[in-house]
């Protein structure tokens, strides 16, 4: 075997070694795709930023919460007077006095309905109060999407509720005065991104509130129950105060106690 021979061969070797290294670089670096289901979102870190939700994965699901906290969880629609006021007078308070113990949860969708429709692969919403209360839920879900801290988006959906006017007028308004990017919101709620968002919100709503439920309806760590639904009405910081195990409960709930 000759010289020049070993050295065609090691030449061979070498060039296959760097179209292989070449082609699995390629496999490497491919870009991950959004899954269409919103279920797939938070399979890993790479497919949720492609998605565009890191942050609510990492509030929602891969956060270790709290296993003393309450689990609170408030299903409303934004034009409906008994969930607003239920927002404005109870919720908002319990959340000023004991935060610290309880996991607020907001699903903005409350009775609307939802026809998926093929020609636009998006789904078309039909709200109780018309419209405005589909757009009113949107900017809700996209604000809790961008904002998933309880801290950031709780005193905008105060101030939505307890404030009345054209609904993109006060959002507006009440963005500025939460520090939220309106402009961000808006749109996200004309994105495929804010359909599928209010999309999973129906789908939660739907496998959890009774068809025959009135809004708002709570449930309590999973639980929803007339009992439950009538105290959190009348006294929600008493219920959670109850409700909690904790070693340390705040003073307001040794108060209510």
């Amino acid at each position: 075997m000759t010289f020049q021979f070993i050295l065609f061969v090691m030449h061979v070797v070498s060039y296959i070694a760097i179209v292989c290294s070449a082609f699995i670089v390629s496999i490497i670096a491919l870009p991950i795709n959004c899954p269409s289901s919103s279920a797939e979102w938070c399979q890993t870190k790479e497919i949720a930023a492609a998605c565009g939700v890191t942050k609510q994965c990492t509030s929602f699901v891969w956060k270790n919460i709290d296993n003393d906290r309450v689990n609170f969880t408030i299903y409303y629609e934004t034009l409906c007077a008994d969930c607003r006021q239920f927002i404005i007078t109870q919720v908002w308070f319990a959340y000023q006095a004991i935060a610290d113990i309880v996991n607020l949860t907001f699903i903005p969708y409350g009775n609307a309905h939802e026809v998926y429709r093929p020609e636009t692969q998006l789904y078309q919403f039909y709200c109780q109060h018309g419209v405005d209360e589909c757009y009113g839920n949107l900017i809700h879900t996209c604000v809790i999407a961008f904002y998933p801290d309880t801290r950031q988006h709780m005193p905008f959906i105060y101030c939505m509720d307890s404030t009345f006017g054209d609904i993109e007028t006060v959002a507006r308004q009440c963005a500025k005065n939460a520090s939220i990017d309106f402009d961000k919101v808006a749109n996200c709620t004309n994105s495929p991104m804010g359909n599928q968002l209010q999309h999973v919100y129906a789908v939660q709503t739907e496998n959890t509130k009774p068809a025959q439920a009135s809004v708002p309806f709570v449930t309590l760590n999973g639980n929803g129950t007339d009992e439950i639904q009538d105290m959190a009405q009348t006294n929600l910081i008493r219920l959670l105060c109850e409700t909690y195990k904790g070693p340390n409960p705040p003073a307001r709930c040794k108060k209510t106690l």
